[in-house]
């Protein structure tokens, strides 16, 4: 568990410009109703409270079918305080990893789900609200068989089941179906080769 208090921390005004504004930074009016934003330093203090843990295992217990297995599991809860400008857009909340790491022979295969909560980005004053990156859990699988002492070959694949990254943007007002922003597939990303060591 911990705690970090931080001073001068980040804060973050977003607005729609007003012919005011374009004034005083000396830009022409047609920029009326676009977005500015500004970063400065919070006068009051922000901070930081967590916990983590990290647990790994092995599955001998469960039999002997089990001993060439070993699981784990670790994971992160933030509570984040501190002015509503505070800019923590860089910070998520919960987040968590498990999975199975397997060692037989020549083989050895990781496979490892990862969770990412919901992270709450840039203010957006056009809904009164925030843009928000949604919670996702993805699998990673790792591979590799030892030819020899020195020679092995290895794959990787990243994000197998291609799980999206979902953006919606929203504030107290905004209806269900408007929510929806952005959904972005990057696709599974698969590595393979050859591993030496001379």
């Amino acid at each position: 568990m911990f705690r970090k208090d931080i001073t001068d921390f980040f804060g973050q005004a977003v607005r729609l410009a007003t012919v005011a504004d374009l004034v005083e930074l000396g830009l022409d009016p047609q920029y009326e109703g676009w977005q500015i934003t500004t970063q400065y330093n919070l006068p009051g203090g922000s901070r930081v409270t967590g916990v983590e843990f990290n647990v790994r295992h092995s599955l001998r217990p469960l039999g002997e079918w089990a001993r060439y297995l070993q699981g784990f599991v670790n994971g992160t809860k933030l509570r984040l305080e501190g002015d509503e400008d505070a800019n923590f857009s860089g910070f998520i909340p919960e987040s968590a990893n498990w999975g199975l790491n397997l060692r037989w022979k020549r083989v050895e295969a990781i496979l490892n789900w990862n969770y990412r909560g919901q992270q709450r980005r840039q203010a957006l004053p056009a809904v009164n609200g925030y843009e928000y990156i949604m919670a996702r859990t993805t699998l990673d699988v790792s591979m590799g068989f030892r030819l020899t002492k020195r020679l092995s070959l290895y794959g990787n694949a990243q994000n197998v089941f291609n799980k999206p990254e979902t953006a919606h943007r929203y504030g107290p007002e905004t209806p269900e179906y408007a929510k929806h922003h952005r959904e972005v597939k990057h696709g599974g990303q698969i590595t393979m080769g050859v591993k030496g060591t001379f």
